[in-house]
């Protein structure tokens, strides 16, 4: 059963266009100028229940105005949405007693209440009963380890906790679909571990169907079966996280003594630049300063590294599977679009 329908879902915003200074200010109150920018292109996919899904893109992709399409929070300019068999914008009550949205940034719960205050006036809102709100409040708690924290006030909380605090306000109505928008944003390397340990047992027991937007990829790695991703409005790529990335490829990672250009060890080894990455203290962290990331099939690996050993020194050397934050870096960078789709 498809809990989720998208069919050619557009949408476009329309924004004033001021021109610089005193004068575009004056035009702009007698003649105002309008540009439209389009935030989702023709989107179409299907989600069944139960499904978790990793919603990625860059800044400006679309990912939050999909959500909140999906959600029921904007319209689509064009093209249709259904969730749980209803257009989310009509909003209908079993609608919102039925999904639940978290945004990382945007606190939901009132500050200045102990977060039992805040859970109590939930119940209250979806007239949860109150055997039922017990024994689910209990069982969040327990899941995230935060019963001590009850008593105190939402604005006291550290983020990791206070991140908690939301989920649980979110899912006190047991909602079947529920978005989450950067959930684990500037949460520390543990409270985002915990975080994701929740959302995997969440769905494993609830079999509730989750779209999880995020930037940190271990977030998509370690929940999402399947992954779609945005690229200026438009789907890209809808499938199997495994699907990104080609048969038999494999990343050489090696430490030179020496500090040459991607060009040059493009020409020593006759691998194409864009197949080569160098740490220069500015890319990712797992990649030490001064390696050289080399993306190859396996039948390239030993004569690539022949080649680097008879022009520099070597330090040192692992080969593993492409990571798939390199992945998707690529196929932004390289404009390759995968048009792979997945509906389960």
């Amino acid at each position: 059963m498809h809990v989720i329908e998208v069919d050619r879902v557009s949408r476009s915003f329309r924004s004033v266009k001021k021109k610089a200074g005193l004068k575009g200010t004056l035009e702009l109150l007698v003649k105002p100028e309008y540009q439209e920018s389009q935030a989702l292109q023709e989107v179409s996919f299907s989600i069944e229940a139960g499904a978790f899904v990793g919603l990625i893109g860059a800044n400006g992709a679309g990912k939050t105005t999909l959500l909140k399409i999906l959600s029921g929070l904007i319209p689509a300019s064009s093209g249709k949405a259904r969730v749980l068999g209803v257009d989310p914008f009509e909003r209908t009550l079993d609608f919102r007693r039925s999904i639940s949205l978290v945004m990382g940034q945007k606190a939901q719960l009132w500050w200045d209440l102990p977060a039992v205050d805040a859970f109590d006036l939930i119940q209250a809102i979806y007239e949860i009963p109150k055997a039922k709100y017990q024994e689910r409040l209990h069982t969040l708690a327990e899941l995230l380890d935060v019963t001590r924290l009850f008593q105190t006030q939402i604005r006291r909380l550290s983020l990791g906790e206070r991140m908690k605090m939301e989920l649980i306000g979110a899912l006190l109505h047991w909602p079947k679909v529920i978005f989450l928008d950067e959930p684990t944003i500037g949460l520390d390397v543990l409270a985002a571990h915990k975080l994701r340990e929740f959302l995997r047992e969440f769905n494993h027991r609830e079999k509730a169907t989750i779209i999880l937007t995020s930037h940190n990829m271990d977030d998509i790695e370690r929940l999402c079966s399947r992954v779609m991703i945005l690229r200026s409005g438009k789907m890209i790529y809808d499938g199997k996280p495994e699907g990104l990335t080609k048969k038999g490829e494999r990343q050489l990672s090696v430490r030179l003594l020496e500090k040459p250009t991607a060009e040059e060890l493009s020409r020593q080894t006759g691998v194409a630049s864009s197949q080569i990455v160098l740490a220069n203290g500015e890319t990712e962290e797992e990649i030490p300063e001064g390696s050289v990331r080399f993306t190859l099939g396996n039948e390239q690996i030993v004569g690539t590294l022949q080649k680097l050993m008879q022009s520099y020194q070597v330090i040192d050397m692992s080969i593993h599977e492409p990571d798939l934050e390199y992945v998707i870096q690529r196929m932004y960078e390289s404009g390759e679009s995968n048009e792979a789709k997945g509906s389960t």
